[in-house]
């Protein structure tokens, strides 16, 4: 007898597969990073593309395949309405390239409901954000550190911080200690977002063991310069 689960996933990544199929790459509430097969994308009434975008959260359910380690999507549903997130060409631009960041760092299928939650709370928070967000990449980046576990102790140094620059460093510890309209509000040239940006990729590719290559930050440099 076939599985059925509900469980509430964030959408990072879709593949295609065969004529009418997509692999919808995901963090699962339930399991961590996952992925599911979704038939008749682009064929069917019942498969609503539009809800399948960088980010989404969604409510789903799933049916186990017990000759495939992938599960179906059977059904899903938006948990949470993104539309400024959809609509907003920066907001998206963000959201493409976290989406990017959590693809290629997120691997193990475990349940971690804290970075799931602050996850959460995180789009949210950037989907009801003013026009004034150039620097949100940066206060996710900080975020995602600590909620990762190599954030600041508690005598506020970070492990491996001879990779920062000092003024890298300083910047790190206050978009980890600021309230999120104080980051948004930190006076930054496109030069010292991409100049962070970069180094925090080496340091967090540094914590986990893997070379980080994400382009689609090589957008928000376009934006932000």
């Amino acid at each position: 007898m076939a599985a059925i689960q509900s469980s509430r996933i964030i959408v990072l990544h879709l593949t295609k597969y065969g004529e009418s199929s997509l692999v919808v790459h995901a963090i699962d509430s339930a399991c961590g990073r996952c992925s599911y097969m979704l038939r008749g994308a682009g064929r069917s009434k019942h498969v609503t593309m539009g809800a399948l975008h960088n980010l989404a959260i969604l409510d789903i359910v799933s049916v186990a395949n017990p000759k495939s380690s992938m599960a179906y999507l059977k059904e899903y549903e938006p948990a949470v309405q993104l539309t400024s997130l959809r609509s907003n060409m920066d907001k998206n631009a963000i959201a493409m390239f976290i989406s990017e960041l959590l693809y290629r760092t997120i691997v193990e299928q475990n349940c971690d409901e804290r970075l799931f939650n602050w996850l959460c709370s995180a789009i949210t928070l950037l989907n009801a954000a003013n026009d004034n967000i150039a620097n949100f990449h940066l206060w996710f980046l900080a975020g995602f550190c600590t909620v990762m576990g190599f954030g600041p102790s508690r005598e506020g140094l970070f492990d491996g911080c001879d990779l920062l620059q000092s003024d890298n460093l300083a910047l790190l510890r206050q978009l980890t200690a600021y309230e999120f309209p104080e980051a948004m509000a930190l006076p930054l040239t496109g030069a010292r977002r991409r100049d962070f940006c970069e180094h925090m990729i080496r340091y967090i590719s540094y914590h986990l063991g893997i070379n980080l290559n994400i382009r689609s930050l090589d957008v928000l440099h376009e934006l932000y310069r």
